[in-house]
C-alpha cells in the first residue's frame, strides 16, 4: 500500500509540472537552442571557408552571437518585469526568425556579423523568458524536479544541434542549417500561441537605469559559483576537438556530447527529486566533486572508454549542477523578482562558459592540455568550496 501511495504521488507530482504550458516552453526552448547549437558549430567553418578570413576572425563571428545572447539575458529582467512573459517570448522569437531570414539579405561579412548578434539577443531574450515562465507554472514545492525535468531540452539541444549540424552541412552544406533554423523558428512561433493564460506575474516597476531592474544582488554572489564551475565546460566546449585528436580518440569525438546529454537526462530527475526533498546541499557537493573528477580523468584520457566515460561523469557532474544552481537561484528571491533571479543567474553562467577558453587556453601550449584539465579539476574544488562559502555553510545553520 506505501508503495502504491508513493506511485500516486509521485504521478500526482508530474502532472502538476507537466502542465500545458511547460510542454510549450520546453519545446520552444528545445527547438532555440538545437538551432544555437547547430549554427555556434557550424558557423566557423563556413565563416572562414566563404570569406577567406583567418581562424580568428571566424571564430569572432560565434564570439558576437555569445555576446549578443548575453546582451539579451541582461535586458529580459527588466522587460519581463515591465512587459510580461507573454509579451517578450513572443518579442524573442520573432527576433530570432527575422534574424535567421536575414541571413539571405546580404552576403557581406559585417551584416553577417550583424546578424548573429541580433540571433544572439534573440536566443538571450527567448531562453530567459522560458527559464522564468517555468519558475511560474510549476509549483514551487517541486521546482527542484520541475526544472531538473525543464532543462532536460537544453540538455537534448546540446547534443542534437551539433550532430544534427554537422550532418547537415556534410549532406546539403551550410544553408540547409540556416533553412532549418529558420524552420525551428517557425515552428516555435507557431507553438507559442498554444499557451494558455500564464499566472499573474508580480510587477514592480523600477527606472530603467536601475541595475536593480535588470538582476538581484541576491543572486549575484550565488551565481558567482556559476561563473566559476563554468570555466571548465567552456574549455571542453572549444578543445574538445582538437584535444581528442591528440589523444587518439577524434573517431568517437561526436558521441562526447550524445553521452553528457544521455548522463545529464539520466540522472537529472533525481537530482532534482533529492533537491526538493533533501534541500542543496546534497546535490552540490557530489555535482562538483563529480565534474572535478571528470577533469581529472580528461587529462589523464588515452583510450576511447575513458574519454566517454569522462562524459559520463561531466554530465551527471556539471549536468546536475546547470539545473540545481537555476532552481537554488529562485529560492533566494520573491515571486516578483524570478525574472531578474533568472537573468542573473543565466549571465553568470554564460559568461563563465565565454572566459573559460580564454582564461585556460594559454596553459595548452605550456603545460598541455593534461596541465589544463588538471587545472581545471582544482577549479571544480575551489567552486566546491566557493558554494559551502556563499550558500552551503548558511543553509546548514538555518537548518541545524
Amino acid at each position: 500500500m506505501a508503495q502504491i501511495g508513493e506511485r500516486s504521488a509521485w504521478m500526482s507530482t508530474l502532472g502538476a509540472i507537466f502542465n500545458r504550458n511547460f510542454n510549450v516552453v520546453a519545446v520552444i526552448n528545445l527547438l532555440v537552442m538545437t538551432a544555437y547549437y547547430m549554427i555556434f558549430v557550424t558557423g566557423t567553418p563556413h565563416v572562414r571557408e566563404a570569406y577567406g578570413v583567418s581562424l580568428s576572425v571566424a571564430g569572432l563571428s560565434s564570439g558576437v552571437m555569445v555576446l549578443g545572447c548575453l546582451s539579451g539575458r541582461f535586458a529580459s529582467g527588466s522587460l519581463l518585469s515591465f512587459f510580461g512573459c507573454r509579451t517578450i517570448l513572443l518579442a524573442g522569437l520573432l527576433l530570432y526568425s527575422g534574424s535567421m531570414a536575414g541571413f539571405f539579405v546580404d552576403g557581406s561579412l559585417p551584416c553577417l556579423f550583424v546578424q548573429r548578434f541580433l540571433t544572439g539577443i534573440a536566443v538571450g531574450v527567448t531562453g530567459t523568458a522560458t527559464g522564468t515562465i517555468v519558475a511560474y507554472v510549476v509549483p514551487r514545492e517541486c521546482h527542484g524536479l520541475g526544472i531538473s525535468l525543464f532543462t532536460m531540452s537544453t540538455a537534448v539541444a546540446l547534443a542534437a544541434g551539433p550532430f544534427l549540424g554537422i550532418a547537415l552541412v556534410d549532406g546539403s552544406g551550410y544553408f540547409s542549417v540556416v533553412w532549418t533554423s529558420l524552420a525551428f523558428g517557425v515552428i516555435c512561433l507557431a507553438v507559442f500561441f498554444a499557451l494558455k493564460a500564464l499566472p499573474h506575474m508580480l510587477k514592480k516597476h523600477r527606472p530603467m537605469t536601475d541595475l536593480y531592474s535588470y538582476i538581484d544582488p541576491r543572486v549575484v554572489r550565488f551565481s558567482l559559483v556559476a561563473l566559476v564551475a563554468c570555466l571548465g565546460y567552456g574549455c571542453i566546449q572549444a578543445f574538445l576537438t582538437s584535444f581528442a585528436t591528440e589523444r587518439g580518440v577524434s573517431d568517437v569525438a561526436s558521441l562526447f556530447f550524445i553521452v553528457y546529454a544521455a548522463a545529464a537526462l539520466g540522472t537529472r530527475p533525481f537530482s532534482g527529486h533529492i533537491l526538493d526533498h533533501y534541500g542543496p546541499n546534497v546535490v552540490f557537493y557530489p555535482a562538483l566533486l563529480i565534474m572535478a573528477s571528470a577533469m581529472a580523468l580528461l587529462a589523464v584520457t588515452d583510450t576511447r572508454t575513458m574519454f566517454l566515460l569522462g562524459a559520463v561523469l561531466l554530465g551527471a557532474g556539471f549536468g546536475n549542477f546547470q539545473s540545481a544552481g537555476q532552481a537554488v537561484s529562485l529560492t533566494l528571491v520573491t515571486r516578483s523578482r524570478f525574472a531578474q533571479a533568472t537573468t542573473t543567474f543565466f549571465l553568470f553562467f554564460d559568461l563563465g562558459i565565454g572566459l573559460g577558453p580564454y582564461l585556460f587556453g594559454f596553459l595548452v601550449p605550456s603545460c598541455g592540455y593534461e596541465g589544463m584539465f588538471f587545472g581545471l579539476s582544482l577549479v571544480a574544488l575551489f567552486a566546491a568550496f566557493l558554494y559551502w562559502l556563499e550558500y552551503g555553510r548558511l543553509r546548514h545553520r538555518r537548518h541545524a
